[in-house]
């Protein structure tokens, strides 16, 4: 008769916080790498009004994106895989005001289009994206 191996699982189970708080900085500092959340996404902003092309580039270049620690992120320009910071005077969207913040990070899209949120941690929340130069700030 065969040797019988144990089936028992070595170790402990993970603990899982069902509602884990974003820390304001990652322990590594600018180290971390971007993340991106479109839980925040505002109603009539969302990946449901892109075309397909505009969709196609959201995705791609935010895979590039995330080849990049946040700090060299900082570092490339802002109509490149970089951002720019804007205050919050500049958006026509309405803020709810638990969103709110004093200025928000641009990335661009398809041809530069912009999209806009912020960041908390290595996670960068989408609130807005532009589909038609103008619609969410005059340029």
């Amino acid at each position: 008769m065969p040797d019988k191996k144990s089936t028992a699982r070595r170790g402990t189970p993970p603990k899982h916080d069902p509602h884990p708080d974003p820390p304001a900085r990652t322990p590594t500092g600018e180290r971390g790498y971007p993340i991106l959340c479109l839980r925040h996404l505002q109603t009539g902003w969302g990946i449901d009004r892109l075309t397909p092309a505009q969709c196609r580039e959201f995705l791609v270049k935010w895979h590039k994106r995330t080849a990049f620690t946040w700090n060299e992120l900082i570092q490339h320009g802002k109509h490149g895989l970089g951002h720019e910071q804007l205050p919050k005077v500049t958006f026509k969207p309405r803020i709810p005001e638990w969103l709110e913040r004093d200025s928000y990070m641009v990335f661009r899209h398809e041809r530069n289009l912009p999209f806009v949120g912020f960041r908390t941690g290595d996670v960068f929340h989408v609130l807005w994206i532009e589909t038609r130069y103008g619609e969410l700030y005059d340029h």
